[in-house]
Formats: C-alpha cells, sequence, structure tokens
C-alpha cells in the first residue's frame, strides 16, 4: 500500500524519522508512533489476515430479522466488513487518517476485526501488532519497497488471505 500511495509513505517517514532518528525501534517507541500503527491498522482493514470467521450459534437468535437456529454454523467475514459503505467513509481508499482517536471513537465496536473478536479473539493479536509495528517502523526507515512496475496484485481468499501472484518487490536505499 505504501508503494501505491508516497502521500501516506512520506507522512510515515518524516514520524519514523522525527521520532527514531535513524537508530532501531523498541517497544518503547511504539506510543510515539501513531502514525505507522495506523497504517498497519488500515492495510489490515483493507486486507485482514483472516477473510472469514466461523461461529456456532449455541442457541437461536435472531440478527437483522433473520432467524438464527441453535447449532448453526455463522460466517462472518472482516473482509466484508471492513469494506461495508455503512461503516466506512470511501471504503476502498487506503486512508490510515480513519484510526486516529477522533474518527474511531464513534465507529461501531465490531466494525473492525482483523483478530476477531469477544471470547475468542486472537490470542496473539497484541504481539502481531507490536511485531508488525516493530517491523514496519524498522524497515521503513532504511528502505523504500517499489512493487514492480506491472505486477498483479490479486488478493486471493484461501485459509488466509494472500496475494495470488505473491507480491513482487523492488528494495531502495532511503
Amino acid at each position: 500500500m505504501l508503494s501505491q500511495h508516497p502521500e501516506v509513505e512520506s507522512q510515515l517517514h518524516a514520524e519514523l524519522d522525527s521520532v527514531l532518528a535513524g537508530r532501531a525501534p523498541n517497544q518503547d517507541d511504539l506510543a510515539q508512533l501513531p502514525y505507522t500503527r495506523m497504517v498497519l491498522e488500515e492495510s489490515m482493514r483493507l486486507y485482514p489476515p483472516a477473510w472469514f470467521i466461523s461461529r456456532n450459534a449455541i442457541q437461536a437468535d435472531e440478527i437483522a430479522g433473520y432467524h438464527i437456529p441453535a447449532k448453526s454454523l455463522i460466517w462472518v467475514s472482516p473482509y466484508t466488513m471492513h469494506r461495508h459503505p455503512a461503516l466506512w467513509e470511501n471504503p476502498e481508499v487506503f486512508d490510515p487518517e480513519r484510526f486516529t482517536p477522533e474518527r474511531s471513537s464513534d465507529r461501531p465496536r465490531y466494525a473492525y476485526f482483523p483478530f476477531g473478536g469477544g471470547p475468542h479473539l486472537c490470542i496473539g493479536n497484541t504481539f502481531a501488532m507490536m511485531e508488525a509495528h516493530l517491523a514496519l517502523a524498522m524497515l521503513a526507515q532504511q528502505y523504500q519497497l517499489r512493487l514492480v512496475p506491472g505486477h498483479p496484485v490479486e488478493p486471493v481468499a484461501l485459509i488466509t488471505l494472500a496475494p495470488r501472484h505473491g507480491l513482487r518487490m523492488t528494495l531502495h536505499r532511503r
């Protein structure tokens, strides 16, 4: 996404340069890198690792006027919900700013759930986000990745969401 949105990449680099000044990031730096986290959150909104989640209804219920029998298998799609126009303004646009505290405050609780939610929330979600935050900070302050011209980017829904043809990128030192 950064290779396709230079204005976002520029803002990310400005934050990294200001906070890290070329040194390796550590866990204590994460609170000072909010834009870096917003870039991650927005990337995961558009391309959540798990594009669908299944649950079993433990009892009969009704959802939006639809009767759900007990023991029914329910499928929920973060990929679909994260792009629903009733929940997201310009849902197909890459916009990390939608994750500012001001714009996030009125968002419905499960409009964004890349790691699931409730009692079945992914146990590794906090570690995964910390690891991704640190990795992005470390890589983006040293390099720019550019999509190889003409390489198709097409998601394929397997068990997880993945790029059908991989992501062919070139690495450029900043």
